[in-house]
């Protein structure tokens, strides 16, 4: 069995192996495949999903400056401060990371081999990583055009878009890790997820909203990184996630650092949402106060011509990408598979008169000061 085992994470440290399972489109297949590699001559489905299930459940620890050429982490477990992996043979396309975990984890490969590794043993490793630091990192409130602008950059060539990691978000907030080792944690998840694996050349992170409060972090873990943080009239974001609820909008006490905290103090969902993009306006203001990054509002974002957009990558579009950017445009940024059609909510239905004046009286001032300051 020991032999077997070596031959597993060897396996694991394999490109031409793992792309061939990565390419089979049917269980006899794998598995004869896996026979194959494993030197297990009588394996059968049943023993192989046996064996593997014993693997997916034991803590690897891998070669990671070699496994991580052909993994990449998916999901973070706050349990075990673990990290769960998928194949990453084909590079990010979709909207958002989590899109393109799910798409990775209808493989075949995805199902049947599950790797897990312990952070502190893959901290000590870290040294070990081809460098790689973010170009661009976009702050946002959310519902704001951020999902757009991510996009709209992905349609340049060799660029590599990292859109709302949630293994960063929950890992940097959990209450497991001091605050001295998190400036370790970011730089190791960035290494790993932002890690140029198909050709890419730049790097843009469009974070989480909850992930503005970290600002401070951030920036000085990134510090040469270009920075943009977008906005929109608070009505018009308070009303969209009255329409669908985005996760920090949600009513979480105790989860998504301090903007789950705020909901432990309020009495209604409206209040508890006013609050929390106070506090996302709040921390913007900081952050632009501080000559750190620039505040862009969505009126003004859709303004943007490409060649404005793209200067902040130190790019100018050619032909191919202007084109790729005008047929983007047209759709819808979350789902690219429709065309975009603007929603509209009238405010005076959405919101009592009580709750406009709650609006206007406790937002609206800090919105304005920072339209003021936004690049126009």
């Amino acid at each position: 069995m020991q032999h077997k085992l070596t031959l597993y994470w060897q396996l694991l440290h394999d490109e031409a192996k793992l792309r061939a399972l990565q390419h089979s489109c049917s269980v006899p297949d794998f598995v004869q495949q896996m026979a194959v590699y494993l030197q297990w001559r009588d394996l059968s489905f049943d023993l192989m999903l046996s064996f593997l299930e014993q693997q997916n459940n034991t803590v690897l620890v891998p070669d990671l400056e070699l496994f991580s050429r052909f993994w990449q982490p998916a999901d973070y477990r706050k349990k075990q401060q673990a990290l769960n992996w998928v194949p990453a043979f084909e590079p990010l396309q979709q909207p958002f990371f989590q899109d393109d975990i799910l798409k990775q984890r209808g493989k075949l490969l995805a199902q049947f081999i599950r790797p897990v590794t312990l952070v502190s043993d893959l901290l000590t490793q870290a040294s070990r990583l081809t460098p790689v630091s973010p170009d661009l990192i976009i702050f946002h409130w959310s519902r704001c055009g951020s999902t757009l602008l991510g996009g709209l950059y992905r349609q340049l060539s060799g660029v590599k878009l990292l859109s709302e990691s949630m293994l960063i978000s929950d890992m940097l907030l959990d209450p497991f890790w001091p605050d001295s080792v998190k400036p370790q944690l970011l730089t190791l998840a960035l290494l790993l997820q932002g890690r140029f694996r198909h050709g890419e050349t730049q790097l843009v992170l469009k974070l989480n909203a909850w992930d503005l409060p970290l600002w401070p972090l951030w920036l000085q873990q990134f510090p040469a990184a270009k920075v943009l943080c977008l906005g929109r009239d608070p009505e018009a974001i308070l009303a969209s996630h009255q329409r669908i609820s985005g996760m920090h909008m949600a009513g979480l006490p105790g989860q998504l650092g301090v903007l789950g905290d705020i909901w432990q103090h309020c009495d209604s969902f409206f209040s508890g949402r006013c609050e929390v993009l106070y506090i996302l306006m709040q921390s913007s203001e900081a952050l632009v106060r501080q000559k750190q990054a620039v505040f862009i509002d969505y009126q003004h974002l859709v303004q943007f011509s490409p060649q404005q957009l793209a200067a902040w990558l130190g790019r100018t579009p050619d032909s191919h990408e202007l084109q790729r950017w005008q047929s983007f445009s047209t759709r819808d940024a979350k789902q690219p598979d429709q065309a975009f059609q603007q929603a509209s909510t009238r405010l005076d239905v959405a919101f009592s008169p009580e709750q406009q004046q709650s609006i206007q009286l406790r937002l609206q001032p800090l919105y304005q000061l920072l339209l003021q300051k936004s690049e126009l």
